[in-house]
C-alpha cells in the first residue's frame, strides 16, 4: 500500500518532462500565506523554485534557483534550497527577493485515513503511475508556531498550515480547486478537487473530496460514484452541484482577490493560472433530499481554470 512517507517523499524515477511542487497555506485572523516550493524539467530547461504570497501585498514573488542549489534527503525528510529548509515538522524561507521570511515549527501532522483501496485521497487512481497529475494531501491543518518576518521586522506568527503536493507531467486542462480550515457554523476542513482527467485517449470529470464537520468525515470522489450534476457562472459568483449515492452537495463560491500563479505544463513553468487566498464556499449537504448541513467556509484557497467553460470535454 502507498504510505504517507510515498508521497511526501521527491518522486525521482518519472521521466522527464516532469514537476513536483508542496505546497503550505498558512491562515490565522489576521493574513493568509501560501508557499510552493517546486521543480520543473523538461530536456532544454531545469529549474527549483519558491512562490510566495500573501495578504499582506498583493503580488505572487517567483524565486528560480539553479538545481545545484537543490538537496534533498529521503532519511529524514528534507529539502534545502539555499537558506531555505523544508522538513517534516519545519518550515524556514529566506531570500532577500521574497517580501517574507518565515520560520515555523510545524505541529504533528493530521493525515488522511487510509486503506488499500484508497491509500491516498486519489483512491485506487494512485496506483497509476502514467497519470498526468498526481495529488498528495500531507496535512489536514495542525497548528504551526515561530515567526514571520516582513518590512524589516520580525514578529510571532501561530496559525493552521495546511499542506498538500502534485507532481507529474501538466496540470489538468480545466480543473477547481477549494480548500479551507475556516468554517463559521461548526470546527471543519475542507478540500476538493474537481479536474478533467485523461487517461490513454479518453478523459472524464474526476472528483475527489474530503469534508470533516465536528470530527465526522466525509468523502466523495469518482472512485465513491460521485458525479458532478450542475455548474454556472453568474456575475458574482460561481455554483455547481456533486451528487453521490444519498447524497447531494450544491457549492456556492465567491472569489476574493487573485494571485497569478506559475503552474506547469509538460514540466516547465509556462501557464497562468489565478488562486485566492480570501475566498468563501457555501455548501448545502442533502441526504436524501433532505438539507443536513449549511456550512460557510471562509479564507478559502480557490484556484480554477477553465473549469466553469460550457462543458469538461
Amino acid at each position: 500500500m502507498i504510505t504517507y512517507n510515498d508521497e511526501l517523499k521527491l518522486h525521482q524515477d518519472y521521466q522527464i518532462p516532469t514537476f513536483e511542487g508542496w505546497y503550505f497555506r498558512i491562515v490565522n485572523p489576521f493574513m493568509s500565506i501560501a508557499v510552493i516550493i517546486g521543480i520543473a524539467k523538461t530536456n532544454k530547461k531545469q529549474e527549483v523554485f519558491i512562490q510566495l504570497f500573501h495578504t499582506l501585498n498583493n503580488d505572487m514573488e517567483k524565486v528560480s534557483y539553479d538545481m545545484s542549489d537543490f538537496e534533498y534527503k529521503e532519511e529524514p525528510f528534507e529539502i534545502r534550497i539555499k537558506n531555505n529548509i523544508f522538513r517534516e515538522d519545519y518550515l524556514h524561507i529566506q531570500d532577500e527577493h521574497l517580501s517574507m521570511g518565515l520560520n515555523v515549527r510545524i505541529e504533528p501532522l493530521i493525515k488522511l485515513k487510509q486503506n488499500l483501496y484508497a491509500p491516498t485521497i486519489m483512491g485506487p487512481f494512485s496506483y497509476l503511475k502514467m497519470m498526468q497529475c498526481h495529488h498528495g494531501i500531507i496535512n489536514l491543518g495542525s497548528h504551526i508556531r515561530g515567526s514571520y518576518t516582513y518590512e524589516y521586522q520580525k514578529r510571532p506568527l501561530m496559525g493552521i498550515v495546511y499542506q498538500e503536493k502534485d507532481w507529474g507531467r501538466s496540470f489538468p486542462k480545466k480543473y477547481i480547486w477549494i480548500q479551507s480550515n475556516c468554517c463559521k457554523e461548526k470546527q471543519g476542513v475542507l478540500f476538493l478537487s474537481i479536474a478533467l482527467i485523461p487517461i490513454s485517449s479518453l478523459s472524464f470529470t474526476g472528483i475527489i473530496m474530503f469534508l470533516k464537520i465536528d470530527g465526522k468525515e466525509y468523502r466523495f470522489a469518482s472512485y465513491y460514484g460521485a458525479i458532478l450534476t450542475h455548474k454556472k457562472r453568474t456575475s458574482s459568483t460561481y455554483e455547481f452541484t456533486i451528487r453521490q449515492g444519498i447524497y447531494r452537495l450544491e457549492f456556492e463560491i465567491e472569489m476574493g482577490e487573485l494571485y497569478h500563479l506559475e503552474a506547469p505544463k509538460l514540466g516547465e513553468m509556462n501557464r497562468e493560472v489565478k488562486e485566492t487566498l480570501l475566498g468563501e464556499t457555501k455548501i448545502k449537504i442533502y441526504k436524501c433530499n433532505k438539507c443536513i448541513e449549511t456550512l460557510s467556509f471562509y479564507r478559502c484557497g480557490i484556484e480554477h481554470d477553465q473549469f466553469f467553460e460550457t462543458n469538461m470535454n
